[in-house]
């Protein structure tokens, strides 16, 4: 009799049992810590508490305390760890660096676990004899979830194992040993899941359906972002091998392209797959961010605050709620400047700060002499909305730290307080300055979005939604596919849309190559911290010319008293009374650059030890 692992029985605790009734023969009773596949297939509110630990696979989501944003060229992690290895190149088959941790969401044994279960669910929920809407529903989510386990092994690993039944450990030893598919037989077998999916889910929309669980429109976007993938340079032969020496010489290359239709009808799948959920959106909306007519201010504003809440964009999102202690509901404790008691995890690194345009839309420059006297004026909204830079107005501080910097003004930088010395006074969060040094920032700068200092307190918990899938994206994955088809009037209507959303002018090129360079810089910005660029960066093979994932920069920013002004008793953001300069600076806390094998993870020596039938991906060794 199959029994089910303890963290059902957790789940299963907050659902009402029937009382087990008295009995002399106690060794037939069974502990009410315990159910079996039985009693699973008998109740729907069993199948329903299965169900929800598989989603538990995504419980800590994109809100940790380590982010992925620190594995690419959005962020630096103050504290190190294992993003050192990762951003160096250094990963191996025995230390795959920041992506063997638990908060990665990537770990191989995790997904398959989570795979497997999705497989009972396949093989059972047909025969259980609760009500056929459940069993239906149930089902659905069964294979949106197996599809997106294996759409997240395959952006890691490419061509993985396809284990789509439940082994058990009476069958065929040979049933453990699955050798890693094709990348053709694997995307095929996500877009038959999703099939599926669609098929039992046609009726659960974003108004019908529980927050957090599969809808229709989550399966069509899924479908939109496998197709895109594939569609992508890295999974073409011919470009990926002419960039890439190990792709060339790579003897098992069916593992890591897709070989179906031509480039173009690759590209015409992702437009027509998008273009279906666009036309038919089933209640989800694009966010227009408080709409036309508002100044610049007003409108970063209105994106910062778009992302506290849930929201029609959202098409499949992970809920934090602040009665709980998860790591979602201390974003603003993992991340906050640590002049508020916060612990400045996840910093953004100057080549993301200098991404965002000017307010006119034109390019930011350091050769600029106005841009570069004053770097953070006359930017573009979202800039305001996402970083929190030297001088910006946050909130008060605690009142321990009030004392000393009562203005609620971010101290980033290092100001001269006394005209008769060149000392110079470090802010309250720098590493040098009264917060939490060891907190500090070393970019100079901190996150701004996803942070909502509840109660004016970064360590107070708060409520939270992570979008693993916005109705955004679909928007960006059609306008991808236009331009790759040459359709670039196309391509413009729909960008210019998005970035009249945010203040920003339209796009006026008709040259594909900068249309394509500033459709990638405005995905960058508008899905920063959302665990996209890691995977961007690759799909679009750029990571050997990508300043930030081949260098680290940040900013120091110092204050000199203007001639005449007297000594300060602190310093308060006056440019009236201190000229500031800004120098961006390299760090050293990471030796960032760009190695060819970390276009894929490696499959730890352990997996390849326990299923011999495994093959290495190029770069790693046998």
């Amino acid at each position: 009799m199959k029994k089910y692992s303890t963290i059902y029985y957790i789940l299963l605790l907050l659902i009402p049992l029937s009382v087990i009734s008295c009995d002399h023969d106690f060794l037939n009773t069974k502990p009410r810590t315990e159910i079996t596949a039985d009693d699973i297939w008998k109740e729907a509110s069993l199948a329903k508490a299965y169900m929800y630990d598989i989603y538990f696979t995504f419980q800590d989501a994109g809100f940790t305390e380590e982010l992925q944003a620190s594995a690419t060229d959005e962020a630096l992690f103050t504290h190190g760890r294992e993003f050192r290895e990762t951003n160096s190149g250094a990963v191996t088959d025995v230390n795959l660096g920041w992506f063997s941790k638990t908060q990665s969401g990537h770990q191989w044994a995790r997904l398959y676990r989570n795979i497997r279960s999705c497989n009972d669910f396949i093989e059972n929920i047909d025969d259980a004899t609760f009500d056929d809407a459940n069993k239906k529903q149930l089902k659905g989510e069964a294979y949106f979830l197996r599809a997106y386990f294996y759409h997240r092994l395959t952006r890691a690993h490419a061509g993985v194992p396809l284990q789509l039944r439940v082994t058990q450990l009476t069958d065929d030893q040979e049933e453990f040993l699955i050798p890693r598919s094709s990348y053709n037989d694997c995307i095929d077998q996500i877009l038959s899941d999703l099939d599926n999916a669609a098929n039992a889910l046609s009726d659960k929309t974003f108004a019908n359906t529980q927050k957090g669980r599969a809808t229709l429109a989550a399966v069509k976007a899924l479908r939109v972002r496998v197709l895109a993938d594939a569609a992508s340079d890295l999974h073409d032969e011919a470009t990926a091998t002419a960039k890439v020496p190990i792709f060339a010489s790579y003897s098992n290359k069916e593992l890591l392209f897709y070989t179906k239709g031509s480039r173009t009808d690759r590209w015409v799948a992702v437009k027509n797959a998008a273009k279906d959920l666009m036309d038919n959106p089933l209640g989800h909306e694009i966010p227009t961010y408080g709409g036309a007519g508002l100044t610049n201010e007003e409108k970063a504003d209105a994106i910062w605050r778009f992302f506290h809440k849930d929201s029609p964009d959202h098409i499949f999102s992970r809920y934090f709620i602040d009665t709980k202690n998860e790591s979602g509901t201390h974003m603003p404790l993992f991340n906050g400047p640590s002049g508020y008691h916060a612990w400045g995890g996840n910093t953004p690194v100057q080549d993301l700060v200098d991404a965002f345009s000017m307010a006119d839309g034109t390019k930011f420059s350091w050769s600029n002499p106005e841009h570069a006297a004053n770097p953070y004026k006359n930017r573009e909204a979202r800039f305001y909305a996402t970083i929190l830079h030297d001088g910006m107005k946050w909130i008060d501080r605690p009142s321990d730290y009030a004392v000393e910097e009562p203005t609620g003004t971010i101290h980033t930088g290092y100001y001269q307080l006394d005209p008769s010395s060149n000392d110079l006074y470090a802010g309250m969060d720098t590493r040098d300055g009264g917060g939490e040094a060891w907190n500090g920032t070393y970019t100079g700068y901190y996150l701004k979005k996803f942070v909502n200092p509840a109660a004016g307190d970064h360590r107070t918990r708060i409520n939270a939604v992570f979008p693993f899938i916005r109705l955004t994206e679909v928007y960006y994955a059609y306008i991808e596919a236009c331009i790759e088809l040459g359709e670039l009037d196309e391509a413009k209507k729909y960008l210019n849309e998005l970035r009249e959303n945010v203040n920003l002018p339209p796009v006026t090129t008709t040259d594909q190559d900068e249309l394509r360079e500033i459709y990638q810089n405005e995905r960058r910005l508008d899905f920063y911290f959302e665990e996209h660029r890691y995977w961007d960066i690759r799909r679009w093979m750029i990571a050997p010319t990508a300043p930030g994932i081949n260098s680290l920069k940040g900013i120091r920013v110092t204050a000199k008293l203007k001639p005449g002004v007297g000594k300060q008793a602190r310093h308060e953001h006056d440019e009236a009374r201190w000229t500031y300069t800004y120098e961006p600076i390299p760090l050293t806390q990471e030796d960032r650059k760009w190695v060819d094998k970390c276009y894929y993870l490696p499959i730890h020596r352990d997996e390849i030890h326990r299923n011999t039938n495994l093959i290495q991906n190029p770069g790693y060794g046998n």
